[in-house]
């Protein structure tokens, strides 16, 4: 594990633990002025929400006189389809969708985060120049675990995080696709809190049996028994840093056993022209260095965009699989 905001370049015993063990923490890479105008894009988002949810009678309270995570738990426990309002990405469904849940937030302060340098940076190190911000993110804003109650309680935007590879989410278009992970820790990641854990070395091993979830068909898993003898390391990272894993690499998150919010984002890249693995939902050209006029630099146009992918969706223009929840299954396991 590696700390310091000044990195530039991954040195070489940090590039051989990544090929050895399919991940690399870095303790600290963001810093205030790169979170603070996220945080501050959230907190607004949450009071437009809850003004409105309580003007339509679904809540009690606004619960403005609570600090932003303990409001966000408090709504949520009285409204449970909040984070879809929070989450970066639209809802994974095969299928026909309700237009008054599936929501998602493509605000501007999200935007930059993708188009972070210090994140591009990093990942330039391992796709090359040429980085496509692959549309398969997630925002995840997690309560104590005793908070969580019915679906959200497997839902792992809020709740339970399982075993699995992230590769397990992608289309078959997807499999050579050289895809790298950055997760960002919002709130400092811990044990207590729910940092993530790994596998080491299990990105060697191809991908693994996933079940099929009966509660939320959006969340595969690796049956815990098939992990039992596994060594699995726990990587906490101060709030601003970042992990790096591959997409083949078998992890999951602890659950939250603290007393507020751990809030975390999932970003994903790959080289440009390569297939993103979701074609319904739209990526884009993050840094070229042949080609620089062809990035994305307006946060209006990527939030056009995502909402173009949602009316597509709803009104049946898009007709093909949303995402891959079945073809990893093994019925003599699962």
């Amino acid at each position: 594990m590696t700390g310091g905001k000044s990195i530039n370049r991954l040195n070489a015993t940090q590039r051989a633990s990544f090929e050895e063990n399919g991940f690399l923490a870095i303790e600290e890479l963001l810093d205030d002025a790169d979170l603070a105008p996220l945080q501050a894009e959230y907190e607004a988002l949450l009071g437009r929400i809850a003004a409105d949810l309580y003007a339509q009678g679904e809540i009690p309270a606004v619960h403005d006189d609570l600090p932003f995570g303990l409001r966000f738990c408090r709504v949520l426990a009285d409204y449970p389809d909040l984070h879809r309002h929070f989450n970066i990405s639209l809802p994974l469904i095969n299928g026909p969708v309700d237009p008054q849940t599936y929501h998602m937030h493509a605000g501007p302060a999200v935007f930059n985060v993708l188009r972070n340098d210090r994140i591009l940076d990093l990942v330039e190190q391992f796709v090359g120049p040429e980085i496509h911000a692959n549309p398969v993110q997630q925002m995840r804003m997690k309560p104590p675990e005793g908070q969580l109650s019915g679906s959200n309680a497997q839902h792992s935007n809020v709740g339970a995080t399982t075993w699995h590879q992230d590769i397990v989410a992608l289309l078959p278009e997807a499999d050579d696709t050289q895809q790298i992970t950055v997760w960002v820790a919002v709130t400092e990641a811990t044990v207590e809190n729910g940092c993530l854990i790994y596998v080491p070395g299990s990105h060697r091993e191809g991908p693994k049996v996933h079940c099929s979830n009966l509660a939320l068909a959006s969340e595969p898993q690796v049956p815990g028994r098939l992990m039992e003898d596994r060594e699995a390391v726990p990587l906490p990272v101060k709030r601003g840093g970042v992990v790096l894993f591959h997409k083949m690499n078998v992890h999951r998150a602890l659950p939250n056993r603290s007393n507020d919010l751990r809030w975390s984002i999932d970003l994903r890249y790959h080289p440009t022209g390569q297939a993103t693995g979701r074609p319904a939902f739209p990526g884009f050209v993050a840094r070229s260095r042949a080609e620089p006029s062809s990035e994305l630099r307006d946060p209006a146009i990527w939030a056009q965009r995502w909402d173009e992918a949602r009316q597509a969706i709803i009104g049946g223009e898009y007709r093909g699989r949303i995402f891959e929840d079945r073809r990893w299954n093994d019925v003599t396991v699962c």
